[in-house]
């Protein structure tokens, strides 16, 4: 009788032997195909991962824009490469906040120190809520090859480290995404230029007038703002907090803005707050929508903001 027939007939053996074999090859499929798909991964040349990956791993450019959407739309790279001659990129990623602001800053720290750091805030960047934490996944990919940024993604939940054993897991939402930034169609239609994408609407819609709701405070964010700018400052980086303007009038000041605000005066770091600056709430041609300038209100906020840091002699 053969060793396999006798265990067929030990039930228990012949069960177990199969389960044994079924985890064998759902571990040979989900090494294999994650490691594929870390492959493309890293190969991508256009799109929100690729910027991640650059922003991360490669660039040593000396001035670093850091954001959501804000910053993505509203810093130009070359006019502020050629006004100071130093070389910048610009890593908003639409939909982030502190939270993947700070992990970035803590690879980018552990490879190099840029000179100068500007951080464009978020509208109630402090509030609390599920779903900053949940936009973690984004830096998902980076987490075995990045021991810096393990304890911010973990925030997201208690069980990523254990998820992550799957080489899948990372990047089981980005499959779409990964194919299109190996695409050079997606390519072509997705270009940035050193990080910044311009937007090219005009905006013709009345300016709208905005009273804020209160709602509870993230300590979490709250202590990772005030860890960014102490690491920036430990790091010997220069650093400077932005709020970028809006085509929207708002009556009263903003919670995590007046928050923001307090902390960074506290700790000696320069503040430039154009909410309500009527150098562009009079200006609707600036705009995209009333929330992001397009390319010519891009490069006027770029050259003001620009202005106030040789004010501020930041540029020097």
């Amino acid at each position: 009788m053969s060793l396999w027939d006798r265990i067929k007939k030990n039930a228990f053996l012949y069960f177990a032997t199969k389960f044994l074999m079924l985890l064998l090859i759902v571990f040979i499929l989900d090494f294999t195909i994650g490691h594929v798909l870390r492959y493309y991964f890293y190969k991508q040349e256009c799109g929100r991962q690729y910027r991640a990956i650059y922003a991360i791993d490669k660039t040593k450019a000396d001035i670093l824009i850091f954001g959501s959407s804000t910053a993505y739309h509203h810093y130009v790279p070359p006019v502020i490469a050629k006004r100071l001659n130093e070389t910048c990129y610009n890593m908003g990623s639409p939909g982030q906040g502190i939270l993947f602001e700070y992990a970035v800053l803590k690879a980018v720290l552990k490879r190099y120190t840029p000179k100068l750091i500007i951080l464009d805030v978020n509208l109630r960047e402090f509030k609390s809520g599920k779903d900053y934490y949940d936009r973690l996944s984004f830096l998902l990919p980076f987490y075995k090859d990045h021991e810096e940024i393990r304890p911010i993604v973990d925030l997201k939940s208690p069980l990523e480290k254990y998820k992550l054993w799957s080489s899948i897991y990372a990047y089981n939402s980005s499959f779409l995404i990964i194919a299109g930034g190996n695409s050079e169609y997606f390519k072509k239609r997705n270009s940035d230029i050193d990080g910044y994408k311009p937007l090219t609407r005009v905006w013709d819609k009345p300016i709208r007038e905005f009273d804020w709701n209160k709602y509870q405070f993230d300590t979490v964010k709250i202590n990772m703002f005030k860890t960014f700018i102490d690491d920036c400052r430990n790091a010997g980086t220069k650093l400077v907090i932005v709020s970028s303007p809006r085509y929207i009038k708002f009556r009263e000041r903003e919670e995590s803005y007046a928050m923001m605000d307090d902390i960074a005066r506290n700790r000696k770091v320069d503040v430039l707050d154009f909410v309500n600056d009527t150098s562009f709430t009079n200006h609707p041609e600036y705009f995209d929508d009333d929330a992001h300038l397009n390319s010519q209100g891009a490069e006027f906020f770029t050259n003001v903001v620009l202005n106030r840091l040789d004010s501020l002699k930041l540029t020097k």
